[in-house]
């Protein structure tokens, strides 16, 4: 019967059955290619997010694994889109995309019920969608998909059969090497606040988007919350600092910005006590800021490296301070451990992740203003303290948009080569039909 009804669209509606394919094709083409790219530009990103849905669910996965499938569901969704937009694997693709689609509906219904988190991150922090929105969405694009199940294998193709193998080649060269780079060293394309050129801290604004902090301390297994406008207890009488949390601001909730990119980073003493974020983010020279999200997962091998780095920042006046996520004592131990030289701070690790990606990662400033940032083990210098070693700062970073314009081209370029090359026949039979049909008027 199905059968029957879809032969009979394609006999009496040849033209509008192909426009209507070619339309749903691109559209659920660019989706999935756009999901999976702003997915696979920050991997570490997405890494976050998916950690965040497993601790919602209380599962525990072998860190290894959920790297490995972050890897493989973005080069998927960007392959899969690829394919739909040129042509390629016409009955396989749309089995693939309902495939996904079969998993994802229930996810995000349950995303969208009990909200587990505010951003379904289907699009990175590129887009930022509800998560009602998200599911919706979804069920826009199954529908759609089951038209192509129908029709694509019936339209015409841009990228001809025996060439598409190279297409689909050069399809996870590229998804693999933009993840492989965002990975080690920094995302190619930054969605996040925090970008290349602006101000780490925007110190005009900061009197009227100052957060609120609540500081908690522990006494005697008591736990109390004290606001900034309290006098804060003495550890000398028994109370230990715990832990501190950001207060949402109600106008920024009412007014809607709660889902807008914000720089909030905010620097503390050690023990978390003191705010000392003007006074360390100098407004004036260069500085190097060290970011450790997770003091126990950095390696004691990066330790060397560091303290070389501290000598050569000391001997060409960059000032270097760490910024770390932990406790008093984690810091204390790390202290200890790496024997470091530089002033180290305290931040929230979720700040810290905001800024830079990696563990450690690092940020050059001038001025204030973020020159580069970049993964330690992305900065290709074992030594510090070598003579060939630049003394320019800039020099350890990279241009990220250039070697993404770079990527982008040859990418490009490939699959327009392939899609001339399919076409060639084409255009001949063309060119031949009008040379015989002047030939013949002659």
């Amino acid at each position: 019967m199905l059968k029957r009804v879809i032969d009979n669209a394609l006999e009496q509606r040849p033209r509008l059955v192909c426009v209507v394919t070619w339309i749903i094709r691109l559209t659920v083409g660019c989706v999935f290619i756009i999901s999976g790219f702003t997915k696979a530009v920050d991997p570490w990103g997405t890494l976050y997010k998916v950690d965040a849905y497993l601790a919602s669910m209380s599962l525990s996965v072998w860190p290894n694994l959920v790297v490995v499938g972050v890897f493989g569901l973005c080069a998927v969704e960007f392959f899969i889109g690829i394919c739909l937009a040129a042509g390629c694997l016409r009955r396989t693709s749309p089995i693939l995309v309902l495939i996904i689609m079969a998993f994802m509906l229930p996810l995000t219904l349950w995303i969208a019920i009990k909200n587990p988190v505010s951003d379904c991150g289907c699009f990175g922090d590129a887009i930022i969608l509800s998560n009602w929105a998200t599911f919706w969405k979804n069920i826009v694009l199954t529908v759609l998909t089951l038209w192509l199940l129908a029709f694509n294998k019936s339209v015409h193709w841009l990228i001809t059969p025996a060439l598409q193998w190279i297409a689909i080649l050069g399809t996870g060269l590229f998804i693999m090497a933009v993840e492989m780079f965002g990975y080690v060293a920094q995302p190619l394309l930054d969605f996040r606040a925090y970008k290349v050129g602006q101000q780490l801290v925007d110190r005009n604004d900061r009197v009227q988007d100052e957060p609120e902090y609540v500081f908690i301390y522990e006494k005697d297994g008591e736990r109390r919350e004290f606001n900034i406008s309290d006098e804060l207890p003495d550890e000398q009488d028994g109370w230990i600092f715990i832990d501190r949390r950001e207060v949402e601001s109600t106008s920024d909730t009412e007014s809607g910005n709660d889902t807008e990119p914000t720089k909030n980073l905010r620097i503390w003493t050690p023990d978390g006590r003191k705010d000392v974020t003007e006074d360390e983010i100098l407004a004036e020279g260069k500085e190097l800021l060290v970011m450790i999200p997770s003091l126990p997962a950095v390696s004691p091998a990066t330790t060397w490296k560091l303290n070389s780095l501290y000598e050569w920042a000391v001997k060409n006046d960059v000032k270097m301070i760490g910024v770390v996520a932990g406790s008093i004592d984690e810091i204390n131990d790390w202290e200890d451990l790496s024997m470091a030289s530089y002033p180290i701070f305290s931040a929230d690790d979720s700040q810290i992740k905001e800024v830079v990606r990696g563990n450690p990662g690092m940020v050059y400033l001038e001025n204030g203003e973020i020159i580069w940032k970049s993964t330690l083990t992305a900065i290709n210098i074992d030594d510090f303290l070598s003579p060939d070693t630049s003394d320019d700062a800039r020099k350890f970073g990279m241009d990220n948009l250039r070697i993404l314009r770079n990527c982008v081209y040859l990418y490009a370029m490939i699959i327009s080569v392939l899609v001339f090359l399919s076409f060639i026949p084409s255009l001949k039979n063309v060119y031949l039909s009008a040379w015989r049909k002047g030939k013949n008027h002659s």
